[in-house]
């Protein structure tokens, strides 16, 4: 019994240990898991999140949702209205008392007394109507007031998806921004790194009489520069943060940590293909198109004032001396209307509504030249950069092998202390100007998208 009782104690033990180690497993991945869902590290990452949650956007939504009920409600003024309307009145007014019994259908004899007919008593009245108005014909107003709507909310969405193209950019050129404030603050940690030695070096060796205090001195500068271009990149890699956690919209909800470099998908286009797409496919030349579409609809709507308006209507109500619905009485009929005169506001609104669609019509045209005008600044700007890039990198090794070559002369006394720091600034500088050239092009790089039209997530690599 006893080695039974041990095999069982064994077994709950191993039973127990065996349960707490799944747990406090699962536990562990899915901490891991809600840390890797609450970080950012990567560009499309960012882009994501900012086309999800930046303020700005979020605003302009609102824009395109009050465009698409204006939508709704042109559409509904093309249906029959139905109106429901209940309510009581007490009248002694004589044409009122008669009319009231007319309804009520309580008409008498001797209502037709003359001393009655002019010196009624008081009389209630509780009316519930329904009524039914149809519009039939408006000139063509009401259609013309649809087509201005549609059109509106069409410029409304090509609007919002040039602010999603402008987010992208923002998030693009800011997420590049902070990438090189963080290559420039190790370029600099290693500058004051080496300023640091280089000055115990100069220390030493006046202390061995090669070199005399003046040297020390300018070295002792030397490292007080660097330290202040340091502080200067964490400066800037903090506002560049800043930046880009405002276009993203980040509310505390998960931690930024920009670890990958930014990398996009370049077309295959020349120039002039570039240009022909850019106007054949930018939203904010849809958007400024679809205006003056409304434009030309609000011209149609402003001549339907000189043209009849027919409508149709039918009512049902029920009168009675005491609250219910009797007495039924019906009408049906239809109603025309038109304008002889109006002082010359409706011509008036006809040449505004022109000089609007001339307007816009000078505008598209505009645009367009302005578009041709970006696609071909984007374009010299990346190659520019692309030039300057490839420019900084070279003088960058250069730099960095006349700093070697002046520092073993300085090892053998054949240079001075301020040759070599001076060379050593300038292979810094090299540094930091190489770092910035490279994310120069990745910018030029959005800017050229986003003057074709084509920049968005599905770019970022």
């Amino acid at each position: 019994m006893s080695d039974r009782t041990a095999l069982r104690a064994e077994v709950s033990v191993n039973y127990n240990y065996i349960i707490k180690s799944t747990l406090f497993a699962a536990v562990m991945i899915l901490s891991a898991t809600a840390a890797v869902a609450g970080e950012i590290s990567t560009l499309r990452q960012s882009v994501e999140y900012a086309l999800e949650h930046n303020r700005m956007l979020g605003a302009n939504a609102q824009s395109v949702e009050q465009a698409n009920a204006s939508v709704s409600d042109a559409t509904g003024r093309l249906l029959p209205r139905v109106d429901l309307s209940t309510g009581v009145a007490r009248t002694n007014a004589p044409g009122d008392y008669f009319g009231i019994k007319l309804n009520q259908k309580a008409i008498t004899a001797a209502d037709f007394n003359p001393v009655l007919m002019n010196n009624p008593g008081y009389i209630n009245n509780y009316q519930t109507r329904i009524g039914v108005t149809m519009p039939v014909f408006q000139g063509g107003a009401l259609w013309a007031g649809r087509s201005i709507a549609s059109h509106q909310a069409e410029a409304s969405q090509y609007g919002h998806h040039y602010m999603r193209q402008q987010v992208v950019f923002q998030t693009v050129s800011a997420y590049a921004r902070v990438r090189q404030a963080q290559a420039q603050i190790a370029a600099m940690e290693s500058a004051v790194t080496a300023a640091s030695k280089r000055l115990q070096d100069t220390e030493a060796m006046q202390n061995r009489g090669v070199l005399i205090k003046s040297d020390v001195m300018d070295a002792r500068v030397h490292l007080l520069r660097m330290s202040v271009k340091l502080e200067e990149a964490k400066n800037g890699f903090s506002s560049s943060k800043d930046r880009l956690e405002q276009v993203m919209g980040l509310n505390g909800d998960v931690h930024l940590n920009t670890e990958e470099d930014p990398k996009l998908k370049m077309p295959a286009l020349s120039l002039d293909e570039a240009v022909e797409k850019a106007l054949a496919s930018r939203p904010d030349l849809m958007a400024i198109e679809n205006q003056h579409k409304a434009a030309s609809a609000g011209v149609h709507q402003s001549r339907a004032s000189f043209l009849p308006h027919v409508n149709l209507v039918a009512a049902q109500d029920w009168n009675s001396p005491t609250f219910g619905m009797n007495n039924r009485n019906t009408m049906v009929g239809a109603t025309v209307t038109m304008n002889l005169f109006s002082g010359g506001s409706d011509t008036a609104k006809i040449r505004a509504a022109q000089a609007e669609e001339v307007s816009l019509e000078y505008r598209v045209g505009d645009l367009k030249q302005q578009i041709h005008n970006e696609v071909s600044h984007a374009w010299r700007q990346l190659a520019e950069s692309q030039m300057r890039h490839e420019s900084e990198n070279e003088a960058m090794q250069q730099s960095i092998e006349s700093l070697r070559i002046k520092s073993l002369r300085y090892e053998q006394g054949l240079t001075s202390t301020s040759d070599l720091l001076d060379a050593q600034v300038q292979a810094d500088s090299m540094r930091v100007a190489a770092i910035q050239a490279r994310y120069d092009v990745t910018v030029a790089q959005a800017a050229l998208l986003l003057s074709i039209g084509m920049l968005n997530e599905e770019v970022i690599q």
